[in-house]
């Protein structure tokens, strides 16, 4: 999960690109000169501790290097490059450092820091109030309180007195130290070999601690589990309504029914939206895209890819104006599809409903897609060798986070 610590000292920790504040006529570059240019704010100023100013694409970056605590600035108008503040795109903070004083970032609008392990002190206006920090160190960070902070932990962290997060492709991700409930309600495309379960016993074994609960039944569409008066849509109500709580909910639709009858499946979504969101606020709602096959393709005189990229297409265009995230499983079948013949997705019977293979692999889409994590770390395979899965692994990775 994530990178090791070992790896991210040695690539000398990005303070990572920010969106800064829209650019007046006042901020014409007036500041060319600040290129190259480097500043002693060593706390001694014995030149211990620098920054260097580079121009880059769209602005600044700001690289700090050298040992020891920065100097304070009793205002903000005094830091050497406070002129170019609106053009700092990214600052990088190297290991050695230790402090950061008064006001040095306080007007550098960021979207998140990272700062290196070494790196313990600050002080309350080191950067702005409410700023993200993601840091490396393994003691806690002075004067933070003010700030939101993050200390990194490589595997799901058993401390729950701290926020933690990991790294994936770049990215800080927050660990997320709570039990999660997620609720499958969709057919036979998400019973076959329990995919839920499957799901629950990968996000376990990376270290998420996943609930997983499923209403299911062949055939079954949107628009009856959205009915009230259908048998499977009132244990959807039954379950909505009781005592758990629900942090995601991942719909499925019937396999060929989003482009069939399109007007009917984006009802039974929104329905449904409607009813999760009445009696379950705090949930986030997913759409379990689905993936072709080479009967219905065939009739349709598609390739199965191509079924599948109608499918996709149909699904983005129901979660659009809801502004629901879509699990692309069928998305990943494709490129085993393409690129993977060996691994046969498909049930032997029918060719049509998941094999094991398939359905671990839509397990790993999903929680891949539930907790943005790298789920090549899992050790989990199921019932598959080592090379299949692994196999399925990557592609999962390749779909969700690539």
């Amino acid at each position: 999960m994530g990178i090791s610590l070992k790896k991210c000292k040695s690539l000398s920790l990005i303070f990572f690109i920010g969106i800064c504040g829209i650019l007046t006529s006042c901020n014409q570059d007036l500041n060319t000169g600040f290129d190259g240019k480097t500043f002693d704010i060593s706390s001694s100023q014995n030149g211990s501790l620098n920054v260097k100013v580079d121009k880059i694409s769209g602005g600044y970056k700001l690289t700090l290097s050298g040992k020891g605590e920065t100097k304070d600035f009793s205002d903000e108008e005094k830091v050497p490059w406070y002129s170019i503040s609106p053009k700092i795109k990214e600052v990088e903070i190297e290991e050695g450092i230790t402090g950061l004083g008064q006001n040095i970032f306080d007007y550098v609008d960021l979207n998140y820091f990272y700062l290196p392990s070494t790196l313990t002190n600050l002080e309350n206006n080191s950067f702005e109030s409410g700023t993200t920090l993601y840091s490396y160190s393994t003691s806690n960070l002075t004067n933070a309180s003010n700030y939101d902070v993050y200390y990194f932990s490589e595997s799901r962290p058993l401390d729950s007195t701290k926020k933690y997060f990991h790294v994936v492709d770049d990215t800080p991700v927050v660990w997320i130290l709570s039990t999660m409930n997620a609720l499958f309600i969709g057919n036979s495309f998400t019973y076959y070999n329990d995919i839920p379960q499957i799901a629950q016993s990968i996000a376990q074994d990376i270290g998420y601690d996943l609930k997983t609960t499923s209403i299911t039944k062949g055939s079954h569409t949107l628009t009856k589990f959205a009915d009230a008066n259908d048998e499977m849509g009132k244990i959807v109500d039954e379950t909505l309504k009781g005592n758990t709580k629900f942090d995601y909910v991942i719909l499925q639709e019937q396999s060929t029914r989003s482009y069939s009858n399109y007007e009917s499946f984006k009802s039974g979504v929104d329905a449904l939206v409607t009813k999760i969101n009445e009696y379950q606020p705090n949930a986030d709602i997913r759409l379990y895209e689905t993936w072709g096959f080479e009967e219905e393709a065939n009739s349709k005189k598609w390739t199965v890819p191509e079924m599948e990229k109608e499918i996709a297409k149909r699904y983005e265009d129901a979660s659009k104006d809801k502004n629901l995230k879509i699990h692309y499983v069928g998305k990943a079948f494709s490129e085993v599809y393409d690129k993977h013949k060996e691994i046969n997705l498909y049930d032997a019977n029918d060719n049509k409903h998941p094999s094991y293979a398939g359905s671990y692999l839509s397990a790993l889409v999903h929680v891949a897609s539930l907790f943005d994590c790298d789920v090549r770390v899992t050790k989990f395979n199921g019932q598959l060798d080592e090379t299949t899965a692994n196999t399925l692994k990557q592609v999962a990775y390749n779909v969700v986070l690539n």
